[in-house]
């Protein structure tokens, strides 16, 4: 008689392998540390997820929707800008899973960066495809100000980053009609 299936076992495995990429990143996420994090054998978390690179995938779209659970509530592209900020540094293990090469594989769903036009879009009239150059400057802005602090490649602490990366949006912002793209009028 087969044993009956556990619906809470996707969960576990998901929550065991977060908790294992927070420790250590990637050198903890084997299939048999997750399995014995789970409290199951390594061929259940095969049945749910065919190889590593599914389970972090399945992370990565986790890790998205924490961090748009943190931007969602914004109020300005410079709050946005400051909480991406906050949460890549309190998190710079997850942070390191959203930003390398696996996010491209997700690409259909990118919950934080379409947050970003529809807000960028709301905010400054328009449609949030005219926001695309914008968005990208933005973001790059912040995803440097990140790696900067993490890396430790200059001097500039925290706090002073933030600053500097509030005045860069301000900056961004003010000036956003050089970067819109506005679509040609259609001829009759």
């Amino acid at each position: 008689m087969p044993r009956p299936s556990d619906p809470k076992l996707e969960h576990r495995i998901l929550n065991a392998a977060r908790k294992l990429w927070h420790r250590n990143g990637e050198k903890a996420l084997t299939m048999r540390a997750v399995a014995e994090a789970a409290g199951t054998n390594t061929p259940a978390v095969y049945r749910r997820f065919r190889n590593r690179d599914e389970l972090l995938l399945a992370l990565v779209r986790c890790f998205q929707m924490e961090l748009f659970g943190v931007l969602e509530p914004c109020r300005s592209l410079r709050e946005l800008a400051e909480c991406y900020f906050d949460f890549a540094l309190q998190r710079p293990r997850e942070y390191e899973l959203l930003m390398s090469g696996l996010l491209a594989r997700v690409r259909k769903t990118r919950p934080n960066f379409d947050l970003l036009l529809r807000r960028s879009a709301e905010w400054l009239g328009g449609a949030p495809e005219e926001y695309e150059d914008l968005a990208l400057a933005l973001f790059c802005l912040a995803h440097g100000a990140v790696v900067h602090v993490l890396n430790r490649n200059i001097d500039e602490n925290e706090a002073h980053m933030k600053k500097v990366l509030a005045r860069g949006v301000e900056a961004l912002v003010a000036k956003e009609g050089k970067f819109r793209r506005i679509p040609p009028p259609t001829q009759l």
